[in-house]
């Protein structure tokens, strides 16, 4: 309509003028009246804007400025002989379309091949997304599957797969075949190869490894766990963190603020020598230990025993504790070659081919306390008491370990209808 109405009230003012000036000043007076009718209905079109927007205020606030359009008005005009041609260039803030800001719409399902072939087409938040392939889709309520893979924003319930799962932040489960990728996840975490994510809360479950840098919960791995920050339980070979407040069971536990311990002792009553490693966290450790006769100390296999303990270190006044209880077994080179043919030539359908196996090693008991001074890291010295027991009906305790302070005649204890004979020994040793 503005275009209409300029162009007829030009066209009046050319046709009232033509008679009485040039082509020249023609030109210059319908400019003008251009311009004045244009700025009149501009007035009454803001006139009419302005009703309007005050009459749907309370349903909607005025949009920002939106796409620039531009709208171009051409009077044409005969000044004599002459014809002038005057465009005048607007532009004007159009209304944003409610599909500009950015968010998607939702589907109840998304039923797709590959990303870029599915039903409906397009990405969406949904409830329920299934491929035979792979999905992409925005945030997801309730459950995504695939044959191979699946992405997304924000999972609800369950994100699974075949081969890989991506996503911004799940809450639920997010499992798959190979590996899972996530940047918070807050309920279990499963892969059968591994798990990355920046912030796990729950479970990270995987095959090989997990990777998170944040990890409260439990982490579970065949091979190796690895979390800058980690509160609750790892639980692999190797556990690597730099800070762990809970417990690390692994043959190599690597913490930042952890234990990580070797060390040598002496038993004054029985003559043996120990070679104890420790991995782990203050809450609780891991200890490996061998040992043997002194005087066989690393010359002859005869009398040794390997050793393993869980253990907890604690502060009392200037003092630092470790308390571990484990279990200990005889080493025979002899034992140790029946062990293998037996594993060898055992049949998982026939228990009783395992039997070899299992007489091999004559496990028991071993309760061990030591003291040092200051925090017990690095280098220092120590002091302490251990103590191997066993049923009084068992000979597992070897004979060169019988001894109770120096006395052959064990202390008997009963525990639970079992009387425990107990030989507790004194220690001392050097740790590194």
């Amino acid at each position: 309509m503005k275009r209409i109405f300029i162009a007829a009230a030009a066209l009046c003012a050319i046709c009232g003028l033509a008679s009485a000036q040039d082509a020249e000043s023609a030109d210059d007076y319908v400019l003008q009246k251009a311009r004045e009718e244009y700025a009149a209905s501009n007035d009454a079109d803001s006139a009419e804007g302005q009703a309007e927007g005050q009459d749907s205020a309370a349903e909607q606030p005025a949009a920002a400025s939106g796409p620039q359009a531009t709208v171009t008005k051409t009077v044409t005009t005969n000044g004599g002989a002459t014809s002038t041609v005057i465009t005048i260039q607007i532009t004007k803030n159009q209304p944003s379309n409610g599909d500009d800001d950015g968010s998607r719409r939702y589907t109840p399902f998304v039923l797709g091949f590959v990303p870029g072939i599915s039903l409906p087409f397009g990405v969406y938040d949904t409830s329920l997304s299934l491929a035979s392939i792979g999905a992409l889709t925005g945030d997801v309520y309730g459950f995504q599957g695939s044959g191979v893979f699946n992405i997304a924003e924000d999972v609800g319930v369950v994100q699974a797969a075949g081969v890989f799962n991506i996503a911004d932040r799940v809450a639920g489960v997010q499992a798959a075949g190979v590996f899972n990728i996530a940047d918070r996840t807050t309920g279990v975490q499963s892969a059968g190869v591994f798990n990355i994510a920046d912030r796990a809360n729950g479970v990270q479950a995987a095959g090989l490894f997990n990777v998170a840098d944040e990890m409260r919960g439990v982490q579970v791995a065949g091979v190796v766990n690895v979390a800058d920050r980690a509160s609750g339980v790892m639980v692999g070979l190797v556990n690597v963190a730099d800070e762990l407040d809970g417990v690390a069971i692994g043959l190599v536990n690597i913490i930042g603020n952890g234990i990580h311990d070797l060390s040598f002792d002496y038993q004054f009553s029985s003559g043996m020598a120990y070679a104890t490693y420790r991995s782990g966290t203050p809450f609780a450790y891991a200890a490996f230990s061998a040992g043997q006769p002194a005087a066989e100390f690393m010359r002859t296999p005869a009398g040794l025993s390997a050793g393993f303990a869980l253990g907890h270190r604690f502060r009392i006044l200037f003092l630092t504790a470790d308390v571990e209880l484990g279990a200990e077994t005889p080493i025979d080179p002899a034992d140790i070659g029946m062990a293998l043919n037996a594993l060898s030539s055992a049949d998982p359908s026939r228990p009783e081919t395992l039997l070899p196996l299992a007489s091999a090693f004559s496990p028991f008991g071993s309760l061990r306390a030591s003291f040092g001074f200051g925090n017990r890291k690095g280098f220092g010295l120590y002091a302490g008491i251990k103590t191997d027991f066993a049923p009084a009906y068992s000979d597992a305790v070897p004979a060169a370990l019988r001894s109770a302070f120096g006395s052959a005649e064990p202390y008997v204890v009963p525990v639970f209808g079992v009387d425990l004979c107990v030989w507790p020994k004194w220690f001392v040793g050097l740790k590194f």
